[in-house]
């Protein structure tokens, strides 16, 4: 009797202890099961055929349409800078004088020489006008004053910085009191009446490249985009860069637009009529296979694709996805195939 108590006791404290965990293990069982069964929230858009253009974009840079860079030909100080930037100028106007007195010039010793030169030439033109030399005497004179007058305003222009055409000067690099080494860049005149923009083309897509055709030039601090014609296209790569440069005139110049802007410049390759194209980021790589989700009765269903032209931001879609679809935009990457999803935005009328 004793014995059968005893073992009753056991088996109630077995129960009490073994309880608990059967409880914990069903609630841990259930709850597994509802996040299990809780859809995944995506983002999705109904495809749809559109009109498309294969199109690359480039950077290059905005030059007037006549330009003169000119460079120092002289290590010597700034003495002046005569102009401003965004200041028209004309032929022959002095943009920046460098020291006519520093030891490169050789300005006063060419300027001592060209005066001697021309004072002689003057006397002898008058001597032999009377008849009191003789011709061979005045020709030397004249000689020598000629060669010494091109060889001060060599000097002078070395030292005068003058302008070579009309335009508006779009960049001084220099200020009063700088030294310039030799070569040096100093200030850019430019016409603009019309731009010019220059840009490089890789050897794949040159020769799509047509005279004549039109590019779309922009810059981000700039709200309109200009249109410019292509007018010449490099036969051979630029040792450098393996590019092609391709050049194109703008005609109608927007405000904001100057010679010396970085811009981007796109060129449309090819169009495109009626194809399937979508957001390149909805597009999966998995082990190698182009992939992307479709959603049907809030199943979210694995496609394998075929994809061809690149768009920028999107690719075309050649097999595998149709027009009315429901493609998954955003969320994607959680996916797994026929797992139950809940669309928390749809652009478009899904069937």
């Amino acid at each position: 009797m004793k014995e059968a108590k005893k073992l009753r006791r056991l088996t109630t404290v077995a129960f009490c202890l073994t309880a608990p965990v059967l409880v914990l293990s069903s609630c841990s069982s259930e709850q597994q099961q509802t996040t299990q069964e809780r859809p995944l929230s995506v983002k999705a858009t109904v495809v749809e055929r559109t009109n498309e253009q294969v199109a690359r974009r480039y950077t290059g840079s905005l030059e007037g349409e006549k330009q003169a860079v000119l460079y120092a030909r002289l290590t010597e100080p700034v003495q002046e800078v005569k102009v401003r930037e965004g200041q028209y100028v004309t032929p022959n106007d002095i943009l920046l004088t460098l020291d006519r007195f520093g030891p490169t010039s050789n300005y006063l010793q060419s300027e001592s020489v060209y005066r001697n030169a021309e004072k002689n030439y003057n006397k002898m033109k008058y001597l032999f006008d009377e008849g009191a030399v003789a011709e061979s005497r005045y020709d030397d004179a004249k000689t020598a004053y000629e060669v010494a007058k091109a060889q001060f305003e060599a000097v002078a222009q070395m030292v005068e910085i003058r302008s070579p055409i009309s335009g508006t000067v779009t960049e001084i690099n220099v200020s009063p009191g700088d030294f310039v080494r030799l070569g040096q860049k100093l200030v850019t005149v430019a016409a603009t009446g019309r731009l010019r923009v220059k840009f490089n083309a890789n050897p794949e897509e040159v020769s799509r490249f047509r005279v004549g055709d039109s590019v779309f030039v922009s810059h981000d601090a700039v709200t309109d985009e200009m249109v410019g014609r292509i007018v010449t296209i490099a036969s051979s790569a630029d040792p450098m860069t393996r590019g092609f440069q391709v050049e194109a005139l703008i005609d109608q110049v927007r405000p904001g637009f100057k010679p010396g802007m970085f811009v981007s410049i796109e060129y449309v390759l090819q169009r495109l009529d009626s194809v399937v194209a979508v957001p390149r980021e909805a597009v999966l790589n998995l082990e190698g296979t182009q992939t992307l989700y479709v959603v049907k009765d809030g199943i979210a269903l694995k496609r394998e694709v075929q994809l061809g032209a690149d768009l920028i931001g999107r690719v075309v879609v050649s097999s595998g996805l149709e027009s009315g679809d429901t493609l998954v935009t955003l969320g994607q990457d959680y996916l797994q195939d026929s797992v139950r999803v809940n669309l928390t935005a749809l652009n478009g009328n899904a069937r």
